[in-house]
C-alpha cells in the first residue's frame, strides 16, 4: 500500500489541486494523509473529503517591517518539528504539495528526512513556498507554461491545473434543472459573477453598481458569489427592486460552482489559477478583475487568454464602470463572439492533469523502490 501525505492551504485555490489528485490517487488504493495549517481551508476541505488531517499552528511570512516578522522564524521551526513527527509516523513513500504558506513546513521536514516530494505550482509565477522549496523537489509540476525559468537542475512538467471531477463531467448535468434550481429560465442570458471563497471587495462593489442596469434594465440574470466574508455586509445593500426579481441570485459560497459555470453565457471574475482553469476547462467567455497586489501573480495568469482573445481584462486600479457594463452588454448581443471566445478558451484547457500528476507521483514512487531495492 502506497502512503502520500498532501499539503498546501490556506486558500481553497491550493487545497482543491490535491484534492483533485487525491481523486485519482483513492483509485489506486494509495493511504492519503493531509498536513496543513489548523482552522484553514484545507482542515475542513480535507475533512469533508475522508482524508485524515493533521494539523499544526502556523501563519504567512509577514509582508511587512513589524514585531510579527521577528518571531516567525519560531513559528516556522515549531511547525517544521511537527510536520517531522507527523511524517516519521506515517512513513511516506512521497509527499505531494501545491503550495501557499501552509505547505512550507512540510517540505522542509520531508527534505530533512530525505522523503522525496513533489510541488506542483498552480499560477504562472513561482509562490514564494513553492520557490523555496522548488530546488530539493523530486519533480515540480506547472500549471501554466510560462517562460520564466522555475529551477535548475530538476525535472519540470507542465501539467496543467487538477481540478475536481465535478467540473470534467459538467456536460453530463442537466440544463434545465439547474435553471429550476436558481429560478431562472434560458430564454435569457446568464452572468456569474464570483470573487472567491472569501469575496472580493473591488468586484461586490463594482456589481452594486452595475447591478440595476444588468437585471432590471436589461432583464439579464446573475448569479453572484459575494464571498463569506463580506456577504452579510453587502446583502444589506442590495436595492429592493433587484431582490424583487427572479433575475438574481447571491450566496457566500455556491457549493458546485460547476452548476453556476454550466448555465452561464459569461463569468465576471478574479483571476486564481484555479479560477482560470475552470474557464478554460468550461471554455466560458470571462471578464477578468485580477487581485491587484501580492506580486500581480493573477494578472500573470491570464495574459495568455487576454492576448488571444479568450477574455477580456479590466484592472482594478484604473477600473471603469461605464466601460465594465458596455463589455457586458456588448458580449452578451454578440453570440458569435461569445463563442469565438468559448473555442479559444477551451484550446488551452489541460483536462487530464489529475491523472497525469497522480501518474507522476506514483512513477517516482517505484523508481525510489526500484532504487532502493538495487
Amino acid at each position: 500500500m502506497k502512503k502520500i501525505v498532501l499539503c498546501g492551504g490556506g486558500s481553497g485555490g491550493h487545497v482543491f489541486p490535491s484534492i483533485a489528485v487525491s481523486e485519482v490517487l483513492k483509485k489506486e488504493n494509495c493511504d492519503l494523509y493531509y498536513i496543513g495549517v489548523n482552522g484553514k481551508p484545507e482542515e475542513k476541505i480535507a475533512e469533508e473529503n475522508k482524508i485524515e488531517f493533521y494539523g499544526y499552528d502556523f501563519v504567512g511570512l509577514p509582508r511587512k517591517l513589524q514585531k510579527e516578522l521577528i518571531t516567525w522564524p519560531f513559528y516556522l521551526l515549531k511547525a517544521v518539528s511537527k510536520a517531522k513527527v507527523y511524517l516519521k509516523h506515517f512513513k511516506p513513500d512521497i509527499v505531494f504539495g501545491t503550495g501557499g504558506y501552509s505547505s512550507a513546513p512540510v517540505f522542509i521536514a520531508a527534505k530533512r528526512l530525505n522523503i522525496p516530494y513533489v510541488v506542483h505550482n498552480p499560477d504562472y509565477r513561482l509562490g514564494m513556498a513553492n520557490q523555496f522549496s522548488a530546488s530539493g523537489a523530486a519533480l515540480l509540476t506547472l500549471g501554466f507554461e510560462s517562460k520564466e525559468v522555475y529551477a535548475r537542475d530538476m525535472e519540470v512538467v507542465v501539467t496543467g491545473n487538477p481540478i475536481r471531477q465535478s467540473f470534467l463531467e459538467v456536460d453530463k448535468l442537466d440544463k434545465s434543472k439547474i435553471y429550476e434550481e436558481f429560478g431562472f429560465t434560458p430564454e435569457k442570458k446568464t452572468v456569474f459573477i464570483i470573487g472567491g471563497s472569501q469575496g472580493a471587495t473591488a468586484i461586490n462593489e463594482a456589481t452594486l453598481e452595475i447591478l440595476k442596469d444588468l437585471v432590471l434594465n436589461n432583464d439579464i440574470q446573475v448569479i453572484h458569489q459575494t464571498g463569506s466574508l463580506t456577504h452579510d455586509a453587502f446583502s444589506k445593500r442590495i436595492p429592493c427592486k433587484v431582490l424583487e426579481t427572479k433575475n438574481y441570485v447571491a450566496k457566500p459560497f455556491f457549493e458546485h460552482p460547476e452548476k453556476c459555470y454550466h448555465i452561464s453565457d459569461l463569468v465576471i471574475t478574479r483571476a486564481g489559477a484555479i479560477t482560470t482553469t475552470e474557464i478554460c476547462i468550461l471554455g466560458k467567455p470571462a471578464i477578468f478583475i485580477p487581485f491587484p497586489f501580492a506580486g500581480n501573480h493573477q494578472e500573470a495568469n491570464i495574459m495568455h487568454l487576454i492576448n488571444s482573445g479568450a477574455a477580456i481584462l479590466h484592472r482594478q486600479k484604473e477600473l471603469n464602470l461605464k466601460l465594465l457594463l458596455s463589455d457586458v452588454l456588448d458580449l452578451l448581443k454578440n453570440d458569435e463572439k461569445l463563442a469565438q471566445m468559448s473555442k479559444i478558451a477551451k484550446s488551452y484547457a489541460k483536462p487530464n492533469a489529475s491523472v497525469d500528476i497522480a501518474n507522476l507521483i506514483l512513477a517516482k514512487i517505484e523508481n525510489k523502490n526500484l532504487t532502493s531495492s538495487i
